[in-house]
Parts: C-alpha cells; sequence; structure tokens
C-alpha cells in the first residue's frame, strides 16, 4: 500500500469518526418530510499522477528533427517499467489560409505553411515514437495535430468551415496512412485545438468545428480555456470575457464536449485551483443540464514554457499540481467523479533531452487498445445505459462513442501485422524546406509561448546573424494597464531562445508597432502615448 493510500485511509478513518462524535453529541430533534440533511464525504479516487509528456509548440516542419522529438519519447516509454499512455500536442499555430499557399497554419512566425506540410512532419514525428518504443510493443500514443480559434486571415464563417473541413481531411489521411503501414495501434493522429474564449466569438468557433465534424473519422482534442465560467468564489459567473462576452456555459460545454468529436484535454494552469474549478463546474453542468457529466481525458500545464519566459505569476502549475487539482475538485461530487488519463505539458522546441535519461528494464508485451480508449467508451456505454440522459444528449454521446470504437477497430486491424521494429527507419517520409521567414512588421501576428492571457496585436521579426528576432506589442496579464514587449532571440537551427519582457512604468495601455528604422521601433500605446525601443539597447523609453 502506497503512503498516499495511507494517508487516504487514515483521513477516511478521522471523518468517520468526527461525523459519529458530531451524531453522538448534538441534541435528538425530529425531521420533517420537507428536511432532507445530506453530509457530502469525499469521493476517493484510485487516480495515480501518470508520467507527463511534453507537448511543443512547433515553429519548424523539419522532418529528421520531429522523427528525433518522437524518438525522445519511444526511448522513454520504451524504457519506462509497465505501458504508458500518454498524449503529445503539436501545436502549429494560428489556422492560416492565403490563395497562394492554401489552408494551413501560422507557424507562430516561421510560417506559413500548407497541410501537407504539416501531416509529413507529424508523420515523422510517429514514425519515430513507434520505432523507438523497439520491444514495447503496448505503450500508446495521441498524437494531436493541434491550431486554434483565432481569426486572423479566417475572418468569414466559410473559410473558418473550410479549414476546418481540410484539417479532418488531413487528421484522417494521417490515420490512414498510419494503417497501411500497421502503426496505428501505437499511434494515432487526433485533432487539436487550443480553443480561448478571448480569441473569438462562439459563432465562429463552432463554423470550424462544423467543418472538422462533417469529415472527422477521428476525435478532436480541445486543449483550451473556460475563460469567465463560474469558479467556488464566485459561482454566479456565465462565461465570456470583455472581448467575447456572449459565451455561455452551453457554448462551453457545446465545443468542448456536446460536439461529437471533442474531448476535453483542458489548460489547467492556474496555481489557486481556479481552472480546475471551471472544469469541474462544467461537468457539473453538463449533468444537470443534459443528464451526464463531461468526461475529461487529463490536464494541459504550460508550467515548462514559463521556465522559458520566467513571467508567469500564478499560471505555472506543474502537471503534477494541476492533475491533483482537477482530479480533486471533479470527485468531490459523485456526479462527476472520474478518473483522468493523461497529463501532458507544453513548451518551445530547445536543444536537450525533452525526457531524462531512466534505468528501468524495458517493457515487453502484445498489443492491446490502450486503457485511455477502452475506458472512456466504457464510460459512455455505461452513460446510454442512465435513465437521466437527455434524448439529444443520447444521439450526442453515441455518435462520440461510434467514432471512438470505429477507430479502435483499425487499431486492431493494424496491431494484427504489426510493423517491425528492428531498423532505424522503414521508409523516407517526403519532405519539406521550412518556409522562407517573413520580416517586418506583421499585423496580428503570432508569437509561441507567451504567458497566458497575454495580447499581442502586431509583430516585428528580422533575421539576425545569430538567429531571428520576434517582438510582440500588447499587453500582458500580470501588469494591467502598461503596455507590453514580448521579445525572443532564437537560434538559427531553432533549438534554443532567450526570452525578454518589457513593459512602460505608465498606465497607458496595450501597445502597437506602427513603424520600423534600422535601430529602433516606434510604439503608439492605447491611449495615443509615443514609445520608442531601441533595438541596439533592449532599452523601451517614452518620446520626447
Amino acid at each position: 500500500m502506497t503512503l498516499r493510500k495511507i494517508a487516504l485511509c487514515i483521513l477516511f478513518i478521522v471523518l468517520i469518526g468526527s461525523l459519529a462524535q458530531v451524531n453522538a453529541n448534538s441534541p435528538h430533534r425530529t425531521v420533517s418530510a420537507q428536511e432532507v440533511e445530506i453530509t457530502y464525504l469525499p469521493f476517493f479516487s484510485n487516480s495515480r499522477v501518470p508520467l507527463y509528456s511534453t507537448s511543443y509548440y512547433m515553429i519548424t516542419i523539419d522532418t529528421s528533427f520531429t522523427y528525433d522529438l518522437g524518438c525522445e519519447l519511444g526511448t522513454r516509454d520504451q524504457q519506462e517499467p509497465g505501458t504508458q499512455d500518454s498524449v503529445v500536442v503539436l501545436d502549429f499555430g494560428l489556422p492560416y489560409y492565403s490563395v497562394e499557399n492554401g489552408f494551413g497554419t501560422y507557424l507562430f512566425g516561421f510560417g506559413p505553411v500548407g497541410l501537407s506540410e504539416i501531416r509529413i512532419a507529424a508523420e515523422s514525428f510517429a514514425e519515430g515514437y513507434y520505432t523507438c518504443t523497439g520491444s514495447d510493443n503496448d505503450s500508446n500514443l495521441v498524437l494531436g495535430l493541434g491550431t486554434n480559434n483565432k481569426p486572423n486571415s479566417l475572418n468569414t464563417v466559410y473559410k473558418l468551415t473550410s479549414h476546418g473541413e481540410h484539417w479532418a481531411n488531413m487528421i484522417d489521411y494521417l490515420n490512414q496512412i498510419l494503417l497501411d503501414r500497421n502503426m496505428l495501434q501505437q499511434v494515432q493522429a487526433y485533432g487539436a485545438s487550443d480553443i480561448e474564449l478571448d480569441w473569438n466569438s462562439p459563432t465562429n468557433t463552432k463554423a470550424w468545428l462544423a467543418g472538422y465534424g462533417s469529415q472527422a473519422e477521428a476525435p478532436l482534442l480541445y486543449f483550451g480555456d473556460a475563460a469567465g465560467c463560474p469558479f467556488d468564489a464566485v459561482p454566479g459567473l456565465t462565461c465570456g470575457t470583455a472581448n467575447y462576452p456572449e459565451w455561455t456555459m452551453e457554448d462551453v460545454w457545446y465545443v468542448s464536449w456536446g460536439f461529437e468529436p471533442s474531448l476535453p484535454l483542458p489548460l489547467i494552469y492556474l496555481t489557486s485551483g481556479v481552472h480546475a474549478q471551471q472544469w469541474a463546474t462544467l461537468s457539473q453542468y453538463a449533468y444537470d443540464n443534459h443528464g451526464a457529466r463531461m468526461d475529461i481525458t487529463g490536464v494541459f500545464t504550460q508550467w515548462q514554457a514559463c521556465e522559458q519566459w520566467h513571467t508567469c505569476d500564478d499560471t505555472d502549475n506543474t502537471p503534477e499540481e494541476a492533475f491533483w487539482q482537477l482530479s480533486t475538485e471533479l470527485n468531490e461530487n459523485p456526479e462527476t467523479a472520474q478518473e483522468l488519463d493523461w497529463s501532458t505539458d507544453i513548451r518551445w522546441i530547445l536543444e536537450g533531452e525533452a525526457y531524462p535519461e531512466r534505468d528501468q528494464s524495458a517493457s515487453i508485451s502484445g498489443n492491446t487498445i490502450p486503457a485511455s480508449l477502452t475506458g472512456l467508451m466504457e464510460n459512455l456505454t455505461t452513460t446510454l445505459q442512465s435513465r437521466s440522459v437527455e434524448t439529444d444528449t443520447e444521439a450526442q454521446i453515441s455518435s462520440k462513442l461510434a467514432l471512438l470504437e470505429g477507430l479502435a477497430e483499425k487499431m486492431q486491424i493494424s496491431g494484427a501485422n504489426p510493423a517491425p521494429k528492428d531498423r532505424t527507419i522503414t521508409w523516407i517520409a517526403e519532405s519539406y524546406a521550412d518556409p522562407e521567414f517573413l520580416t517586418g512588421i506583421i499585423p496580428h501576428g503570432e508569437i509561441a509561448g507567451l504567458p497566458y492571457g497575454a495580447e499581442i496585436g502586431t509583430v516585428w521579426q528580422a533575421q539576425t546573424e545569430s538567429g531571428y528576432l520576434q517582438i510582440g506589442a500588447g499587453s500582458s496579464p500580470d501588469h494591467p494597464g502598461q503596455g507590453a514587449l514580448f521579445i525572443q532571440n532564437i537560434s538559427l537551427d531553432k533549438t534554443s531562445i532567450n526570452s525578454t519582457l518589457l513593459v512602460t512604468e505608465e498606465l497607458n495601455g496595450r501597445l502597437d508597432i506602427m513603424e520600423a528604422t534600422p535601430t529602433s521601433l516606434l510604439l503608439q500605446s492605447e491611449s495615443g502615448i509615443g514609445y520608442i525601443f531601441d533595438l541596439e539597447t533592449y532599452t523601451l523609453e517614452l518620446m520626447n
């Protein structure tokens, strides 16, 4: 028995004893038929914190690089005792469309890149993972190909819907490749989207989802937030932000769970536990309003990215802290009690290992459907047998279950004749060169790994002798009312980064970049005050 289980048993005994003492000392009274006394005890879960995986902000589509990233995780899983069941999100940045490049993403200022280039990069990651798991044939990886709900060039409902359709087709094609190569039993591709309520309206967000759902043969990971939604201290909130106040609890329920392909993998960043409380509240909302709880797959954190920025105040939950926060909140109520499967933490691609070396013996066994998938299908089947579930929700859950069962069937077909692993590479993926780095002022640009809640309106980019320079102007959540500059120097090989945050002393509102000279950037605050940023000294000062 582990120390945690022993501690829980002792706590349970103390609670029971306390209740008994209270009842013994309480005066007897008559309780009418109108009065109901309910005492809730904590729901004790068997949850253990899983090994967290590393997810990545992608600024390259180099296939050898992504192969190595996949191999790192495969090597870790092969060396760990037992079966590992992980999720990794490759976040390719905001969705993008142009006549020249078609549909794709912005690659956090290093794009644009098309869907074929994204698929090939992910294909190489999957191959690296599969090959480097070696004799371990049970460990499993769900590989999420991520974008987000920022509008940018997708400025119509038609473009949003079309991008969603093409994204789903890309995921389906990648899974067919993995099936044809007999690797699907150990690596599956899911769609993924960082849907944040301050980035777009519910109407536009649902338009992209509708496109995805019209073509999807694989789930969609919702690695987003629930900004403005209720939590313990403020239970009367209704969701939404200053930019998009029209979001409701029903909208958030729908995009994260009610939409048939959606599986919530929420951002649990806040060390205060508020994010965990919001998602427990949403799961309770699902039960109260739709007759079935929201099943949450795990937690998504940014602890490693925060270590890179050194600017995350109170949003740098470790994966372990986030996992226990959400598990605790969900299991306080029997109606939302559940086990979490996954934990993943995002960072920039950097030199050095994402996973430490381990000396444990390898795991060797046969192929099985991973516990995260079988557990979710069992939960959905149980929910469908409940009398409380509403008719519309029953149809939604049935469709979600059918989607998962279809994927599981393909995995079993693939596992019947698994591809051999006694080689370094079995196939050479078509390779694409990274696109040319855009320079100058970029309206509505994007920088990877910004602190949660940061806003940037314009980005200035330049290529230097030592690499790449990105400067985003906007505001920082840790310095309300002040303007902020987010500065990133990235090495030529894109494996190291130096991040700096500068803020104005004055409360003049967010900054925008108005003009660039060879030695400086001219900026203007929200209230019309001018600033100058010196590119040589990295100083930000008021203009005379």
